[in-house]
């Protein structure tokens, strides 16, 4: 008895190859269609975010005393002249007490949604114990101080409301004692479940604006307190200056973000909202009371109002498997044909491909006016429903129910398989490759009794 390769199970298996690799095609175009409606919901975020106001980002009040140095100056006859320029030193609070109520609410632009916010800001603290080095070189006058207020963007502020030592004073916009630079990194982190972390951006960099006011200083100790509100979006970020910090951030929103240099000492997080405190002293932060080009950035902390399941991103996740589905696709009718000796056309596998990829278009659309987990459950439900009632009527009438169910059952599997490793973050690679190790042991048993060689005497 001699074996022959069987051509007719080895030609179906090549025809099979090509038809995967021509899936490829639709699948690109679906990534694209992917890819070009988040950049059109980005473009409405920015135009909300731009309209209403940007990321948020606030120093304590700082003291700028005027200062008078004397430099030197070595003129054409190699003599040494001396004058006095008059400058401002930039000075931290001795404490600072901060609550923020972030009021938030959703903007629209056509269907795409973002969230923004109001932050109603109370500054509290004191200025004191100031250590003034004075010399024949470098003179204080505390008596000319000016308190400032630095934040990255005022389009949305109010005007504030100052007291100094009780007594009433008014800011205005200024450049006195050459405001804070601060450096942001531009980072998107972890959504829950079903979405993903965005890729790290260019940081943001900000030379912070000034409102000032003038007050009187002796350098005993001085209260301040200072309410606004500042409008804003994505999240609001805090420099800790003071030589001894609390904050306390509040919100209805009930999905926040925090990221930085500090994490909460304290929060609590319900379906009604979130409450965080911190409490940072100057040691912890490593920023001095003289503020003169002191690094402020590696002590920024930030609070984020984290966007609701962005089913964009979702849906361009769930697209990268789409290759991975058709294969496992194509190899469950493949199995099916040689077990069951019912013939599959290669134009049948070609319908059963698009099939999966129509599947990525419908879950986008449909995402868009309803939640991704009912839009996922819509659109699965309308595919396996079309292939199964294909397979039953179009492919082998003489399908038995036992059969056909079979054949609903394995496309259930395999997209609440995809449902599952969508919500997964950390473990969605050890998932996923147990889950294709199962998938080639199926394949494996299913195709244990077929004889890959034409038997002959």
């Amino acid at each position: 008895m001699t074996k022959k390769l069987n051509f007719s199970i080895i030609w179906k298996a090549v025809v099979i190859g090509v038809l995967i690799l021509l899936m490829l095609i639709p699948l690109a175009f679906i990534r694209g269609t992917v890819k070009g409606r988040l950049e059109y919901k980005d473009e409405a975020t920015s135009k909300i975010t731009n309209s209403w106001g940007s990321k948020i980002a606030i120093a304590a009040p700082t003291l700028n005393i005027s200062v008078s140095r004397k430099v030197g100056k070595v003129n054409a006859e190699g003599k040494t002249t001396f004058s006095y320029i008059s400058q401002y030193a930039k000075f931290a609070p001795q404490n600072a007490d901060v609550d923020v109520n972030m009021i938030s609410q959703i903007r629209y632009i056509g269907i795409f949604k973002t969230p923004v916010f109001t932050a109603d800001i109370t500054m509290k603290g004191s200025f004191a114990n100031i250590k003034f080095e004075n010399s024949d070189d470098i003179k204080y006058f505390p008596e000319k101080s000016y308190v400032s207020l630095e934040l990255n963007d005022l389009k949305g502020i109010n005007i504030p409301e100052f007291s100094w030592n009780g007594k009433k004073y008014d800011f205005e916009p200024s450049t006195l004692g050459n405001p804070l630079s601060l450096t942001i990194p531009n980072s998107y982190e972890y959504l829950p479940k079903m979405s993903y972390a965005r890729y790290y951006e260019r940081d943001e960099n900000y030379t912070l604006k000034s409102l000032s006011s003038l007050v009187p200083f002796d350098n005993k100790n001085a209260d301040f307190e200072i309410k606004f509100s500042i409008k804003g979006s994505g999240g609001i970020t805090f420099i800790p200056l003071a030589k001894d910090n609390t904050f306390r951030i509040y919100s209805k929103w009930a999905n926040p973000n925090f990221s930085g240099a500090f994490l909460p000492d304290t929060k609590e997080i319900t379906k009604d909202g979130f409450d965080a405190r911190w409490k940072i002293n100057y040691m912890a932060s490593a920023i001095p009371q003289n503020l003169d080009d002191a690094a402020v950035s590696q002590a920024a902390f930030t609070t984020s109002l984290l966007a609701p399941v962005d089913s964009y991103r979702s849906a361009e996740r769930a697209a990268k498997y789409g290759i991975l589905f058709v294969i496992l696709t194509f190899i469950a009718c493949f199995v099916f044909e040689i077990t069951s000796k019912k013939p599959v056309h290669p134009f049948q596998y070609l319908l059963v491909g698009l099939a999966m990829t129509v599947y990525y278009i419908l879950l986008l659309s449909i995402s868009e006016f309803v939640s991704f987990g009912l839009a996922y459950f819509i659109a699965a439900a309308a595919i396996i429903l079309m292939i199964t009632l294909y397979a039953k009527f179009g492919v082998s009438k003489t399908l038995s129910v036992k059969q056909t169910a079979v054949i609903a059952a394995a496309f259930s599997a395999l997209y609440g398989y995809l449902y599952v490793l969508l919500q997964l973050q950390d473990m969605a690679l050890i998932f996923g490759s147990i889950g294709l190790f199962f998938g080639l042991a199926a394949v494996m048993y299913a195709t244990r009794n077929i004889s890959w060689y034409d038997e002959a005497q």
